[in-house]
């Protein structure tokens, strides 16, 4: 038994929830490998063998010292200047460490780019400041979006090449925001750069005074590790079943939230249910819980006959079950995807024969204007928002909801051809959403009631009862704690079917409704209204 839980260890630091992994992305000549040099170099993160050695291979190549080949640790690297592989290596700052990884920006590498990419907590999108944002940028941008990579800081290279000019970056600035916001991020930060001189990577210079935001090495300093979080829904992939002393042991990685021993949990798509006995992990006997990052085997009270790919979760806020999704993938292969062709789906540790439907759109990567409706194919490097049948069920989210289980790889033959994550998925009951009853949902406390949908995950509607529509009518105020503006809908539909009023609120990036009746005997003065 050791020996097996040992092997799911293998790899895993056990610092793995301190860690954070950055890749970084752009185009091939906006200075990726400057960046990451200069990165190692301002940290201390050089030894000193390594930096004779590139000196030298400067030296030998008749060129100044360049940061970049800190990076191109290849000799096919450093003959073509191009960097060919994803690399990977570490560097720390104050804070914690960080595994930073260098995505080629060759259109040809853009396979690499995603194997990098697919295992990182946060991007640092590089532009550059002379030539603007280019065709690769933007597809790049895109893929991180389909990874679900919500953490992204975007850094405008190379200022020193046109004078630290603000305006020209403003300009630049503007362009990628807009397109960052037609596939869904919001970059935390947008940083004036020149990696070659250093200005704004740890320190500032005083060449941009213009600017009063973080450093690189700040504005990585508030990421945070998204793929060891606890706070969302439990979420355990099966990765294989042991048989240990009379023992069914379930082993896999916890992806997200956090399992414990005694609590009732659901096995999916099967839908057996049954209780944790025991939570086992290599050299740590005894434990109560495991959470996100962790790998781990867990026995139950019930001997139950499960395979991999099933997913472990509690019965609330549960990943669906369903034969049918929609998803945005993004397709890499030479040979053409096809609509009507079968092809293997893995998502988290299942595998499932899967038709495509259906080609509904068929998008140019770099602008993601439609270019056909109801294609026939996709060419390499070209997205679709495509219609998966699955010959066998699956557990599954919305990658929105939760990134591990919402985003999957589709192989063709025996190659991973294709990505992709899902934006819509049929249950077998036909329907997404989740009901919430108002009365087992809203509590009545000291500062005032209130209802927490912050937890819940994908499409809601309310059961309301006569109590609570009677409890507002005795001039109370509910208020509503929304995890994202989405669930705004489900709120002002249930409000408007009730005869309800509401008023919104925001307070950073959390969104309120305050849902009231009798108007007339509310002080308007006191609310901001919303029109349905």
């Amino acid at each position: 038994m050791k020996d097996l839980l040992r092997k799911q260890e293998t790899g895993v630091s056990m610092k793995i929830n301190e860690t954070l992994k950055i890749v970084i992305v752009g185009h091939v000549d906006h200075g990726k490998s400057t960046l990451i040099g200069r990165l190692f170099y301002d940290t201390g993160s050089i030894p000193q063998v390594r930096y004779e050695e590139i000196a030298a291979t400067c030296r030998a190549q008749g060129r100044e010292f360049e940061f970049a080949y800190l990076m191109d640790a290849l000799e096919e690297e450093r003959d073509q200047n191009i960097t060919i592989d994803t690399a990977s290596t570490f560097f720390k700052t104050a804070k914690r460490p960080y595994v930073i990884i260098d995505a080629p920006g060759h259109k040809q590498f853009l396979k690499n780019m995603i194997t990098g990419a697919s295992s990182a907590d946060a991007a640092i999108l590089l532009v550059d400041g002379a030539e603007g944002v280019r065709e690769q940028t933007r597809r790049h941008a895109y893929v991180l979006s389909l990874l679900g990579i919500r953490q992204v800081v975007v850094t405008v290279n190379k200022l020193d090449m046109v004078g630290y000019d603000r305006k020209i970056f403003r300009q630049v600035e503007n362009e990628i925001r807009a397109f960052l916001h037609s596939v869904g991020i919001v970059p935390s930060h947008v940083i004036p750069l020149s990696a070659r001189e250093g200005e704004n990577m740890a320190k500032r210079l005083g060449n941009t005074p213009w600017y009063a935001g973080p450093t690189v090495l700040e504005a990585l300093d508030t990421f945070e590790n998204v793929h060891a979080d606890r706070s969302l829904p439990l979420r355990f992939p099966v990765q294989d079943v042991y048989k240990w002393d009379d023992n069914r042991i379930y082993v896999g990685r916890v992806e997200t939230g956090e399992i414990r021993k005694g609590e009732e949990v659901i096995f999916l798509p099967s839908g057996k249910i049954t209780r944790v006995k025991t939570v086992e992990k290599w050299r740590e006997p005894g434990l109560f819980s495991a959470g996100a990052g962790e790998s781990i085997g867990i026995t139950t009270e019930d001997e139950l006959f499960v395979e991999r790919g099933e997913i472990v979760s509690r019965r609330t806020n549960a990943p669906v079950r369903t034969r049918e999704i929609k998803a945005s993938i993004f397709w890499l292969a030479d040979r053409p995807f096809l609509a009507g062709k079968t092809y293997i789906l893995k998502l988290a540790t299942a595998e499932v024969p899967a038709t495509a439907v259906a080609i509904e759109e068929r998008l140019d990567s770099s602008s993601l204007e439609v270019t056909e409706r109801h294609a026939r194919e996709l060419l390499a490097t070209e997205v679709g928002n495509v219609v998966f049948a699955l010959k066998n069920e699956i557990a599954a989210d919305l990658y929105s909801e939760n990134i591990a289980l919402g985003r999957f790889v589709i192989e063709d033959g025996t190659l991973i051809s294709g990505g992709g994550i899902i934006r819509s998925i049929t249950s077998d009951a036909g329907i997404t959403a989740q009901t919430i009853h108002l009365d087992e949902s809203f509590i009545i406390g000291d500062d005032g009631s209130f209802v927490d949908l912050t937890r819940e995950r994908g499409e809601v509607d309310f059961y309301v009862t006569t109590h609570f529509v009677d409890y507002l009518a005795a001039g109370n105020r509910v208020l509503f704690r929304l995890r994202d503006p989405r669930q705004i809908e489900s709120v002002a539909l249930m409000a408007f079917e009730h005869d309800l009023n509401f008023t919104f609120g925001r307070e950073g990036d959390r969104v309120n409704l305050i849902l009231y009746r009798n108007a007339k005997e509310q002080k308007r003065e006191e609310f901001e209204f919303v029109s349905l």
